[in-house]
């Protein structure tokens, strides 16, 4: 809350006390033809009362609402969700229009969020699109609340950001990671215990934390349902979003790989809810999945690529299954696009994606044997 750092002065010219102040740009006087001290403190306590009003929801500095916000986000949203836009708050977008009024904010304000962003941080464009996102949503629940009627226009990447290049494993890669589980442990060659996890991954398209999610239960027959998520906390939590909630059938390959990794837990005497459990039988960190797969990728000589980088293989892969039966199976939408909004499944769908996909990969090991 702002404060008053003068005092009243007499003013003798006209026989009363007077001060000066001024919030946000805007000055006012305030007076007093009491003689002597009590004069003095009346026109002080009169500035004192126009500085204290409280600020109209229209004119609350966004640095209140955006605190808000990440209130509101921390008490309704999943714990990584809230941890990145929290983040944003504070590194880029406070520091630029904190102190500004809700009701004077611009589209202009919050597009030097974004350009500032780039041109102190250098951030990828990845990272401001989601910048962006933050912005949007922010002034969304700005709205909602009635704090403000601003739909700003066209915010914009700046054209220097960096897109990150996603890479996917060649075809000789994938060639020996069906047919290697070696990988090595302090200099000395083992059996890989993951190396049914870096399968299924690729084969099924699923994200590092679905997989890592999978349970026992989620398997029926020759489909599994994708019910939940980790984060890179640890946290389970419902998955990226609502078409991450999904059924997929399984190709022949990842059947086997099913069926394999079964084999590997009742041969180590290991009785636990997970599909990919650690060697203790809990679940397994992405962190150690993901230490795990680099030292594969050495051991073996594959150019090392991210875990979520085999989600990107099984798509490049699957080149010919139709775009909406692949969203299906990858858990993607398409914003305000016919087969994303009103594209249904219909029966024999989902098999008729679990065929290309095996065919797809039949094709590369056939290949590459």
């Amino acid at each position: 809350m702002p404060e008053r750092k003068n005092e009243a002065a007499w003013v003798e010219s006209r026989q009363r006390w007077q001060i000066n102040v001024q919030v946000d740009g805007k000055r006012k006087t305030f007076t007093s033809s009491i003689p002597g001290r009590k004069g003095k403190l009346t026109a002080e306590r009169k500035a004192d009362a126009w500085i204290r009003e409280p600020v109209s929801a229209e004119s609350a500095r966004c640095e209140k609402l955006l605190t808000e916000y990440v209130t509101y986000l921390e008490t309704t949203k999943d714990e990584g969700h809230a941890r990145q836009y929290r983040c944003f708050v504070q590194l880029y977008i406070l520091p630029v229009i904190g102190l500004r009024r809700i009701n004077k904010l611009t589209s202009g304000d919050l597009q030097d969020v974004i350009d500032l962003a780039y041109a102190r941080r250098r951030l990828s464009h990845k990272t401001l699109r989601n910048l962006r996102a933050c912005l949007l949503n922010w002034l969304k629940w700005c709205r909602l609340h009635g704090k403000t009627a601003l739909h700003p226009e066209g915010l914009s990447i700046p054209a220097g950001a960096k897109k990150s290049e996603k890479r996917v494993m060649a075809p000789s890669g994938l060639s020996t990671l069906f047919s290697s589980d070696k990988t090595t442990w302090w200099n000395r060659p083992v059996s890989d215990w993951y190396i049914h996890a870096y399968r299924f991954a690729v084969l099924t398209g699923l994200r590092p934390g679905e997989v890592i999610g999978l349970e026992l239960s989620d398997i029926k027959s020759d489909k599994i349902t994708i019910h939940r998520s980790v984060n890179v906390m640890g946290k389970v939590t419902q998955g990226k979003n609502n078409n991450a909630r999904r059924t997929i059938f399984l190709p022949v390959q990842a059947q086997a790989e099913l069926k394999a990794q079964k084999t590997q837990l009742r041969q180590a005497g290991l009785i636990s809810p997970y599909l990919f459990p650690n060697k203790e039988g809990e679940r397994v960190t992405e962190r150690t999945l993901y230490g795990a797969w680099q030292r594969y990728c050495i051991a073996n000589g594959i150019p090392p690529i991210s875990l979520y980088e085999l989600r990107h293989t099984f798509v490049s892969v699957n080149k010919k299954m139709p775009d909406g039966l692949k969203k299906k199976v990858v858990g993607h939408s398409q914003d305000m696009d016919t087969e994303g909004t009103y594209g249904h499944l219909m029966d024999g769908d989902l098999e008729e994606a679990a065929k290309f996909s095996e065919a797809a990969f039949s094709s590369i090991l056939r290949k590459q044997a």
